[in-house]
C-alpha cells in the first residue's frame, strides 16, 4: 500500500513539473522572440499612455458636492460680455472653498483633485461625493478656416480634424499642407508643422490637440493675422511675434 502512495505522487508530482515547464517554455519562447526582434532593429511598441490635463493657476473650476449646494462652486459672471464660471485657482495653485479652506490642486489631474477634495470634506460630512471639472481648457483655431475660434474642452483632448471642422472647415486660401501647431508660452514657444496631404487616413485621428494649444491654418499667401475675436488680443499678438520670429519647430510629414 506504501509502495502504491509513493508511485501516486511521483505521478502527480511529474504532471505538476511538467505543466510549469511547459509555461516556463511559453514565457522563454516569448523572451527570445522579443531579443530577436531587438537585434534586428523592430521596435516593440509600448503602451501609450492617455493625456490628462493637469490644473494649473488661473484655471476655473466647477466644483460640486453633491447634496450639498451650499458648499458648492458653481458661479456664473457674466460681467464685461464674459461668462466666467467655478472657481479660480489662484496663482499659488490654491483654491479657497466653504468648510475646508485653502487648499492646492495645481498639478493635479481633475480626478486627483476629487479624490483629494473628497478626503478633506469627509472630516466633515458623511460621504462626500466631489465633482471636479476644469472649465478653463480650450484651444484656438486661426488663420484660413471659415470660423476661427476659441473652442472650449470638455474633454482633455480633440483631435486636429475635429477642431478645424468645429471652425467651418478650410478657406479656398488654405494652405493643407502647413498646419502649424503652436505651444508653450511667449519665452519657450514651441511649433509643429502638420501637412495633411501626405498623412494616412488612419493617422489623422492620432493628431490631438491639448489645451492652450494654437491652431494657425497658413494662407497660400502670407499675410500677418489680422481677426476680431473677444479676449484673445494677446493670444493673436503671441501668434503674430511667433511668425515673424525664430522658433523650435517640429515638421509632422509622416
Amino acid at each position: 500500500m506504501r509502495g502504491f502512495l509513493l508511485f501516486f505522487s511521483a505521478i502527480f508530482f511529474l504532471g505538476c513539473v511538467d505543466d510549469s515547464l511547459v509555461l516556463f517554455k511559453q514565457q522563454q519562447d516569448e523572451y527570445n522572440l522579443k531579443k530577436e526582434l531587438t537585434e534586428i532593429g523592430y521596435k516593440i511598441p509600448q503602451k501609450k499612455t492617455v493625456y490628462q490635463y493637469k490644473i494649473q493657476p488661473q484655471d476655473r473650476l466647477n466644483i460640486i458636492i453633491f447634496n450639498h449646494p451650499e458648499l458648492s462652486s458653481v458661479i456664473n459672471d457674466t460681467t464685461n460680455g464674459t461668462n466666467l464660471k467655478g472657481t479660480l485657482v489662484y496663482p499659488d495653485g490654491t483654491v479657497n472653498l466653504p468648510l475646508i479652506g485653502s487648499v492646492k490642486v495645481a498639478g493635479l489631474t481633475a480626478q486627483q483633485a476629487e479624490e483629494k477634495l473628497t478626503k478633506e470634506y469627509a472630516k466633515y460630512i458623511k460621504k462626500p461625493y466631489v465633482k471636479v471639472d476644469d472649465v478653463s481648457k480650450k484651444i484656438y483655431v486661426l488663420g484660413e478656416v471659415k470660423q476661427p475660434r476659441v473652442i472650449n474642452m470638455p474633454q482633455d483632448t480633440i483631435s486636429l480634424i475635429e477642431a478645424i471642422s468645429d471652425s467651418g472647415g478650410f478657406t479656398d486660401k488654405a494652405k493643407r499642407n502647413e498646419i502649424k501647431i503652436i505651444s508653450g508660452d511667449w519665452s519657450h514657444p514651441t511649433m509643429k508643422i502638420v501637412d495633411l496631404t501626405k498623412l494616412k487616413p488612419s493617422d489623422v485621428n492620432k493628431l490631438v490637440l491639448k489645451p492652450n494649444e494654437i491652431v494657425y491654418v497658413t494662407p497660400i499667401k502670407s499675410k500677418p493675422l489680422d481677426i476680431r475675436i473677444f479676449g484673445i488680443q494677446p493670444v493673436i499678438d503671441f501668434v503674430n511675434s511667433i511668425l515673424n520670429g525664430m522658433v523650435n519647430v517640429k515638421t509632422l510629414r509622416e
